[in-house]
C-alpha cells in the first residue's frame, strides 16, 4: 500500500480511535483520565505536525544532494534534473546539425549541471549564448560517467555527424580515475547510504523522515565517508597501474582531434580544437588540487589547452562556488565564471 495513503488513514481514523476508546473505556474523572488525555493530545499533535511536515517536503522541497539518494534530490530530479530531455538522452534542447561548427561539450554531472534548476546557467549554454548561438552545442554528459564511458558515447553520436572540424571542450573531475581502479582490482568504499532496518520503511518512504535523518547523518558521517572516498581516490593516482591505465584513456582523449574515425566525411580527417576543464572537489580545493593538477599537467604537456578549476576558483569558499551544504557540485556563479574565463581565453579575439 502506498506509504501516504498509510498516513492519511492515520490521520483521519486517529481522532475516531480515541474517541471511541474514551467512550468505551468510560475513564474516570481524575488523575488517570487526565494523563491519558494529554498522552493522546500529544500523539495526536505529533501526528498531524508530521502530517503536515510530510506535505511540504512531499511538494515543495526540490534540494539537489551529491550523493542523489535523497526524497529532497528525487523531487529536485523529477522538477529540473531531466528537464528538458532530448533524443540523446540528455538533459538539454534537441541538437541540430547546420552549417555552424559543432562545439561538443563532454563530461560528467559538473557538465550536466547537478544541482542547477535551470539548464541555461549551465557554463556550456552560458557560453553558447555568450557566442550569440554562432555554433551548434553538442552536450554530451551524465552524472556518474568516467572518462571511457564519455568517449564511447562522443564517437557514437559523432560518428552520426558529418562535421569534420570545431570544438570538443572535454570536463574531467577528479573521480573519473575510478573506473581504472576498479579495473586494476582496488576496492573502492561504499558510498551507498542507507537507513538502518528498523527505521528504514519510514525514512525511505516519507520526504520529511528522510530530509531528517540524512541531514543528521550527514552532519555525523558524511566527513568520514568523505575522508575514505578521497583516501581511495588518492590511492588510485599514486598507484603506478592505475595511473597507466587511466593515462592511455585520457591518451585517447588527446587523440579526439585528429581521428578520422570520429566523421563520417572519409576524405576530410578530424580537426578539432580540444579544450580539457579540470575539476578538483570544490567543498575543499586546497587538499585535492594535488590530484587534478597531475591530470591537468599530464594535458599540458601534450600541448592540450586546459582549463585548471583550481586555479580559476581557489581564491572563492567552499560556500560561494557549491550548490548547497549537501551537494559540492559547482552552482550558478561558478559556472559563470568557468564560461566567462573560456570567452574571454579563446573566443574574444580572432
Amino acid at each position: 500500500m502506498n506509504a501516504h495513503l498509510i498516513l492519511i488513514a492515520i490521520l483521519i481514523i486517529y481522532p475516531i480511535i480515541i474517541w471511541g476508546i474514551f467512550r468505551r473505556a468510560r475513564v474516570s474523572h481524575g488523575r488517570i483520565r487526565g494523563l491519558c488525555l494529554k498522552f493522546s493530545l500529544l500523539t495526536g499533535s505529533l501526528i498531524y505536525l508530521f502530517g503536515a511536515l510530510e506535505c511540504y517536503f512531499y511538494n515543495f522541497v526540490a534540494i539537489s544532494d551529491g550523493f542523489g539518494q535523497t526524497k529532497m534530490h528525487q523531487n529536485w530530479r523529477e522538477r529540473y534534473g531531466v528537464i528538458p530531455t532530448n533524443s540523446l538522452g540528455m538533459r538539454d534542447e534537441e541538437p541540430v546539425q547546420s552549417s555552424k561548427p559543432a562545439m561538443y561539450v563532454v563530461g560528467d554531472s559538473f557538465a550536466a549541471g547537478h544541482g542547477i534548476n535551470n539548464y541555461q546557467n549551465r557554463f556550456a549554454n552560458i557560453l553558447e549564448t555568450r557566442l550569440k548561438h554562432q555554433w551548434d552545442l553538442i552536450l554530451l554528459a551524465k552524472g556518474g560517467w568516467g572518462t571511457q564511458k564519455q568517449l564511447e558515447v562522443y564517437a557514437e553520436v559523432s560518428n552520426k555527424r558529418d562535421d569534420s572540424q570545431g570544438l570538443l571542450i572535454w570536463q574531467y573531475y577528479i573521480n573519473d580515475i575510478d573506473d581504472s581502479g576498479q579495473f586494476v582490482g582496488l576496492t573502492r568504499p561504499s558510498i551507498y547510504l542507507g537507513a538502518p532496518r528498523f527505521l528504514k520503511p519510514i525514512v525511505d518512504n516519507y520526504h520529511f523522515a528522510n530530509f531528517l535523518y540524512w541531514g543528521v547523518f550527514r552532519a555525523v558521517y558524511a566527513q568520514e565517508l568523505g575522508q575514505q572516498y578521497l583516501a581511495y581516490l588518492e590511492k588510485c593516482f599514486s598507484d603506478q597501474a592505475v595511473w597507466e591505465h587511466h593515462r592511455g584513456q585520457l591518451q585517447q582523449v588527446i587523440d579526439l582531434q585528429h581521428r578520422s574515425e570520429v566523421t563520417t566525411v572519409k576524405e576530410m580527417p578530424a580537426d578539432r580544437k580540444l579544450i580539457v576543464v579540470v575539476y578538483p572537489n570544490l567543498k575543499d580545493i586546497p587538499t585535492t588540487r594535488r590530484l587534478s593538477d597531475k591530470v591537468a599537467d599530464f594535458f599540458e604537456s601534450q600541448g592540450v589547452d586546459v582549463v585548471n578549476i583550481a586555479d580559476l576558483l581557489l581564491d572563492y569558499s567552499a560556500e560561494e562556488i557549491t550548490v548547497n551544504v549537501f551537494d559540492g557540485h559547482a552552482n550558478e556563479m561558478a559556472n559563470g565564471v568557468l564560461a566567462e574565463h573560456l570567452y574571454q581565453r579563446f573566443f574574444s579575439s580572432p
